[in-house]
């Protein structure tokens, strides 16, 4: 009944991914959410860690994008430094922006995944979308009230989905 709350995988962090897991599962581009996906909502420009996963996952020839559903100032600020390609106020869970995004790569939706910390966005538009999705626990708990409010709603799907234990979900 809730199918469209569930990634095809889960990991604790996106920094503990192996490229290989990408080239493995034959994909050529990877579509990030910013805000406690690969950074603190507060943080501004991307830090270390998030540098240097774009630049191995650039390395093996995969294609990058962030969509966010932040507005255009925090989303270009931070995506500059990192020399991708972005969208904001991406209304996710819609499907528009991250099919824009799909076709301005060039790939299939097959070849291409989403990374998130958000059911009721970023796994949500994946399923929306008929692409796989990697859910990811949230790096900082600071959030605004609305965000806060979501993930009461995520909490028993989130304890499903950490059941099953990292990696492969369905």
């Amino acid at each position: 009944m809730f199918n469209f709350l569930f990634p095809n995988y889960y990991f604790h962090s996106i920094n503990q991914v192996d490229t290989s897991f990408f080239t493995d599962n034959d994909i050529k581009g990877v579509l990030f959410d910013i805000d406690n996906t690969l950074e603190p909502y507060a943080t501004v420009v991307p830090g270390e860690k998030t540098k240097a996963l774009f630049n191995r996952l650039k390395e093996a020839g995969i294609k990058l994008s962030v969509i966010s559903n932040n507005h255009k100032e925090r989303v270009e600020a931070f995506c500059k430094p990192l020399d991708v390609e972005y969208s904001y106020d991406s209304a996710k869970p819609s499907s528009k922006k991250i099919i824009e995004a799909i076709e301005k790569m060039e790939l299939n939706l097959d070849e291409v995944i989403i990374v998130g910390d958000q059911l009721f966005t970023d796994v949500w538009a994946a399923n929306n979308t008929k692409i796989r999705s990697i859910f990811v626990d949230p790096i900082d708990k600071k959030e605004s009230f609305l965000i806060k409010l979501k993930r009461l709603l995520e909490i028993p799907f989130v304890r499903i989905i950490k059941s099953k234990g990292e990696g492969k979900i369905r």
